[in-house]
């Protein structure tokens, strides 16, 4: 079943750090695990994002994402952006409100491979994008200053 949760209002952001492991993609198809998960570390993380340099960033609390992670897929110009709580079943995505009832296919190539992204789940706000990993990497959760499609499973 798919939701449209809109935004609501943004507390301030925890100062902890809620993200044990990290990895990353860049254009060049390099892919590395992110070991600095500092203060520092984290507003590389963000600043990477906002600049476009990331191609594909994997966040989760755990080692191998059983609770839950987030996963960012882009292309030049498009991102999507896909947060998944294992425990409660449920997905949250970034939209496109145009695309909604289209199946069409993101010129997006997902880091796996073999992954297929719908435009339904796409946006090009790298700004918005950063603020939504910045607050996932201190709470594990969807920002709230932004609108989500809440699927369940």
């Amino acid at each position: 079943m798919e939701e449209i949760i809109p935004k609501g209002q943004v507390p301030e952001l925890p100062e902890r750090i809620f993200i044990h492991y990290a990895n990353e993609e860049f254009n060049t198809g390099e892919d590395t695990e992110i070991t600095d998960l500092s203060e520092a570390g984290v507003k590389n993380i963000v600043e990477k994002v906002r600049d476009g340099t990331y191609w594909s960033l994997f966040l989760c609390p755990d080692d191998c994402g059983e609770e839950g992670f987030l996963l960012m897929e882009c292309s030049e110009d498009l991102i999507f952006l896909q947060i998944s709580d294992e425990m409660e079943q449920i997905t949250w995505t970034c939209f496109n409100p145009d695309y909604l009832d289209s199946d069409e296919e993101a010129p997006i190539e997902c880091s796996d491979g073999q992954s297929i992204v719908a435009m339904k789940t796409t946006m090009k706000d790298r700004e918005l994008a950063a603020k939504c990993v910045e607050w996932y990497i201190h709470t594990g959760e969807p920002y709230p200053g932004m609108d989500w499609l809440k699927m369940t499973w």
